[in-house]
This record gives C-alpha cells, sequence and structure tokens, in this order.
C-alpha cells in the first residue's frame, strides 16, 4: 500500500475472530472469521467463515459467542479458512479491535501450518480510541458504538460478522477524527505503534 494515500480514501478490511479461547499458542483455534471491506465509509465486500476446530467447545464459549458444536460439524478446517481469508485480504491494510488478540491466532496459525508470514499492515481500534479519547476510561467495542453513535445489538455481539461491521463503522469515524488532527496518510499513522502495531 502506498503510505501518502489519504487515510480516507483507502480501503481496509475490517475482521473479527471467534475463537475456542484465549491461547492460540497452547491450542486454542478460530471457529469464525468475520470482515467487511470499507472504503469512503461504505462497506463494499464481506467475508463470513465458520471453522471446524476438530474438537467440541467449552460451554463458556457456546455462551459467549452462540457457536455450537452442530453449527460447526460440517465446516472446513482452520488451515483451508484461514487461506481462503487471506486470499480474500490480499495486500490491503487490517483492522482489528485489540488487532494483538486477533493477529495472535492468524500469526500461529500461519505458524502451524507452514504458511509463511503475514505482511499486511494491521491498525488496532483499541489503540486508536485510547489516542483519540484519552480521557475516557473505557474502550470496549459495546462502549464505542454508543460514544460513535452506531447502530448495535447487544444479543449479537461476539460474532464474527456483526462485530467487524460495528468496528468498521468506528473506524470510519475515528479516520474523520484523525483528519481534524492533521492525520491524513498511512505515513503519519506510524508514528503510532499502540495504533499500527504492524507495518
Amino acid at each position: 500500500m502506498i503510505t501518502d494515500v489519504t487515510l480516507l480514501d483507502s480501503t481496509y478490511v475490517v475482521f473479527d475472530l471467534e475463537t475456542t479461547g484465549l491461547y492460540p499458542n497452547s491450542g486454542d483455534s478460530i471457529i469464525e472469521i468475520g470482515a467487511v471491506k470499507i472504503k469512503n465509509g461504505k462497506i463494499i465486500d464481506r467475508y463470513d467463515e465458520l471453522i471446524n476446530p476438530g474438537r467440541l467447545l467449552s460451554e463458556e464459549i457456546v455462551k459467549i459467542t452462540g457457536i455450537n458444536d452442530d453449527m460447526l460439524k460440517n465446516k472446513r478446517n482452520e488451515e483451508i479458512c484461514v487461506c481462503d481469508f487471506m486470499k480474500w485480504v490480499g495486500d490491503l491494510p487490517m483492522v482489528a479491535h485489540n488487532a494483538k488478540f486477533d493477529m495472535s491466532f492468524l500469526d500461529n496459525a500461519y505458524s502451524k501450518y507452514n504458511l509463511g508470514k503475514i505482511s499486511n499492515i494491521v491498525i488496532d481500534t483499541l489503540g486508536l480510541s485510547r489516542y483519540l479519547e484519552s480521557s475516557e476510561r473505557y474502550h470496549n467495542l459495546a462502549t464505542l458504538v454508543k460514544r460513535y453513535d452506531i447502530p448495535w445489538d447487544e444479543n449479537k455481539h461476539h460474532r464474527g460478522d456483526y462485530d467487524s461491521e460495528g468496528t468498521a463503522l468506528i473506524f470510519n469515524k475515528m479516520l474523520n477524527k484523525l483528519k481534524i488532527n492533521n492525520i491524513n496518510t498511512m505515513q503519519d499513522l506510524y508514528k503510532y505503534p499502540f495504533i499500527i502495531i504492524r507495518k
């Protein structure tokens, strides 16, 4: 991606993962990838896929995500789904809320299946929120949708497709606030490693 392209004119992949747990290096894996492509505040494409982790889900994960074993039993495995997703992403910048968590699972999948390394720019909306709203105490997704006046159904929270769309709409409003702060290009964002966690 050319770093002097205006942030508001760029296309981004905003994504969210649901997983079997919190620890990719201890056997947890991805059970859903949800994502949207957004440009100029409009969603131009969508990606959503459930993934069979090859084992039963814990009651806690079923309760949090609403995803159950029956929903996953005939789905494709993590390796195939991650490969397809990253092909769909291409070389576009990737955006996620608490991006270090989601990227840890994608990086782990790349390592497990000998897929190489992910080289995309990665932007974290959690770090971006802390920068833009430094006086605010809370920066979770449920708080940000209210702060940025994004329509939100809490009952659909913790599903990849729904969370990625909410994050994308928040992110677009954040880009407009960055413009007010005279941060207009990706090169400008490089000064903030807590916002761009990979470049």
